[in-house]
């Protein structure tokens, strides 16, 4: 080729370059805009399945005197969705720690109000803020005691995902224990009390 074609084509190799280029940027631009933010979704919510645990710090005895701090933990799964813009949900993971001006083990059943934020799976779905104002103690058929929310005649509310058509005024939960109250107050009588495991429960927003 003679210096004067190459140079005849060089405008035309320059331009189809950078149509490649402008078309490798659009297509990433394009893509990175695909990524969506959490969206917050509809109607309501009930897992099945709740486990966990409750850690305290000092541990829970009955002449306890200095303030304590407790921490929960849950992981709820087993989950359904109805009348919801999530068709299916693949679990929830809440972290909340709650403060008591005493350690003793009636403290744990002063009643206070708990607000858990339970980060979804998956992540496509927005959190929602779970809040009972108190709760009660409960038992199963089988002897595992446990927490019921909200306490009765109590008030429940959600926003973020799941809060229904009346911002989750509805919604219910509640945790076991493996052990019985009968033998939690056994053991703050005795050694001190520093965590109680969460086997089973069931969480509903609406």
């Amino acid at each position: 080729m003679t210096r004067d074609g190459g140079w005849k084509w060089a405008p035309v190799i320059l331009l189809a370059c950078t149509a490649v280029l402008a078309s490798a940027c659009s297509s990433g631009s394009s893509s990175a805009s695909g990524s969506s933010a959490p969206a917050v979704a509809s109607g309501s919510v009930t897992c099945n399945e709740v486990t966990g645990g409750l850690a305290f710090s000092p541990p829970l005895t009955v002449t306890g005197t200095s303030p304590e701090t407790g921490t929960i933990r849950l992981h709820a799964s087993g989950c359904t969705t109805s009348g919801s813009s999530a068709a299916t949900v693949g679990s929830g993971t809440a972290a909340v720690t709650l403060t008591s001006p005493t350690s003793t083990c009636s403290g744990v059943l002063t009643l206070r109000s708990v607000a858990l934020t339970i980060h979804w799976t998956p992540s496509t779905i927005a959190p929602s803020t779970l809040t009972f104002s108190g709760y009660s103690i409960t038992t199963k058929p089988a002897g595992n005691g446990g927490f019921s929310f909200p306490d009765p005649g109590g008030t429940a509310k959600v926003t973020g995902s799941f809060a229904g058509t009346d911002a989750g005024a509805s919604s219910t939960a509640a945790i076991y224990f493996d052990p019985s109250v009968a033998q939690l107050e056994a053991v703050c009588r005795s050694s001190g009390l520093p965590s109680i495991p969460v086997t089973s429960g069931t969480v509903t927003l609406k």
